[in-house]
Order: structure tokens, then C-alpha cells, then sequence
């Protein structure tokens, strides 16, 4: 099952993809004009988890396909309440 991480870029937001690696197999940039996905659509999948992930006030979340948090790259406790990192801004 793939899992997703949002960081803020250079020019909008990025998501990388990762499935059981270190190494991520895809980065998608999302900007004002949408994603760089190959749906090319701006609801995609992608466009919902920045959605969540702006939501969330933790930092380091992980997040699967369906945009549902599913841990912590800071925690190795699936439990996301446990951390205390949290989001300066």
C-alpha cells in the first residue's frame, strides 16, 4: 500500500509516493493550476491529501490513498496524538 508525504516547495506544495522503500517512486507538485499528476484533474487524489494535510497540525504525517492519517515519520507509534513535534508557523 502506497503512502504519501507533504512538504511545502518552492513554488507549491509537494507529495512524494513510497511504497516499502526509502527511495520515493513519484513527486507530485500541486499549485495554484493543480497537480502534476497524470490525471491531470484538480480533485485528484493528490489534492485531497494536501487538503488533510493542511487540516492536520502535526508535523511529519504519512497518509495513504484514501487521505487518512496513518502515522508519523518523527513517531514510530501508529497513534498520531502521541507526538510532540507540532507545526510552527
Amino acid at each position: 500500500m502506497p503512502q504519501y508525504i507533504v512538504r511545502k516547495g518552492r513554488y507549491g506544495h509537494e507529495i512524494a509516493k513510497f511504497d516499502d522503500s526509502n527511495t520515493s517512486l513519484d513527486t507530485y507538485t500541486i499549485d495554484s493550476r493543480g497537480c502534476s499528476c497524470p490525471a491531470r484533474s484538480r480533485s485528484c487524489k493528490h489534492t485531497r491529501i494536501l487538503r488533510a494535510w493542511k487540516k492536520s497540525t502535526l508535523e511529519g504525517m504519512v497518509f495513504d490513498d484514501d487521505a487518512q492519517e496513518i502515522g508519523n515519520i518523527f513517531n514510530f507509534n501508529t497513534n498520531t496524538t502521541t507526538s510532540s513535534r507540532r507545526i510552527i508557523s
